[in-house]
């Protein structure tokens, strides 16, 4: 799949890469041909031992059939003493997060293209993890926010509207998890409440993936980013600022191994 292929991002960033599969051998050999080869080590696992090691063999396929044996897709991010730093596991096996969506999350790498916006109160670029993804992708939405000196933004836990970035979910993409940074306390002493803000910076991130039966060659996402700001005078009512992010989608290799070599169904 194209999406096995993208952990070459991996390599690119200086980080070695092991992959695990439940496949033979010869069927990771097969794909690996197929895809011109990897900088990374792919590592056959047919009977299931090490996944089972690990915990994330997949309970769902029936005993025996062909997708017996295979994991929750997922990533672990280990470091140099082998600690897990940070893990990413799906519960469908046709999803996946994408290895640039990884990068940005975990070593704040770059994104795609920029849409760059000023609005009276702040300005903002936003962007998403990248500007390709594949069917099953979960992906990354961005809005940096870069607000002036003495200008908050309401984070949430207050009766205020609290900065959010959502989608116009449809068919085709569906809304993951909203992230947003640690905000700080502002205490507000006319009506003496505390109420949690954000200065300066602050990064808003929205989890998308898209369909994996999506089959065109590129999509638009409708995104909305709603927030409401005060400076040292006057506190702005609540307002939403709509976006599009358009993205170009390459199909999975749906191509299977060569039938004298397949899982047996």
């Amino acid at each position: 799949m194209q999406l096995e292929a993208s952990l070459d991002e991996f390599t690119e960033n200086g980080m070695g890469v092991v992959t695990i599969s439940y496949d033979t051998v010869e069927i990771l050999k097969s794909f690996a041909d197929r895809m011109g080869g990897f900088r990374y080590s792919t590592l056959a696992d047919p009977d299931s031992e090490i996944i089972e090691a690990f915990g994330i063999r997949n309970p769902n396929p029936e005993p025996g059939s062909r997708t017996d044996g295979m994991t929750f897709p997922g990533t672990y991010i280990v470091n140099v003493d082998g600690i897990v730093q940070d893990k990413f596991f799906e519960d469908s096996h046709r999803i996946r997060t994408t290895a640039e969506t990884i990068l940005m999350k975990t070593f704040g790498a770059d994104g795609g293209r920029r849409i760059e916006v000023q609005l009276p109160q702040f300005s903002f670029a936003a962007y998403a993890s990248q500007d390709e993804l594949s069917p099953g992708s979960t992906v990354v939405l961005v809005a940096d926010i870069e607000l002036p000196d003495g200008m908050h933004l309401y984070a949430p836990g207050s009766d205020y509207t609290a900065a959010n970035l959502s989608i116009v979910e449809t068919d085709h993409v569906l809304m993951g998890d909203l992230v947003l940074p640690e905000p700080e306390t502002l205490y507000l002493e006319p009506i003496d409440e505390s109420v949690p803000v954000y200065y300066g910076t602050a990064r808003i991130q929205r989890d998308i993936t898209l369909a994996p039966a999506y089959r065109e060659e590129s999509i638009a996402v409708d995104a909305v980013l709603t927030y409401q700001t005060c400076d040292d005078e006057i506190c702005f009512p609540p307002a939403d600022f709509e976006l599009t992010f358009h993205l170009d989608v390459i199909q999975n290799d749906g191509q299977r191994a060569p039938e004298d070599i397949r899982h047996p169904e």
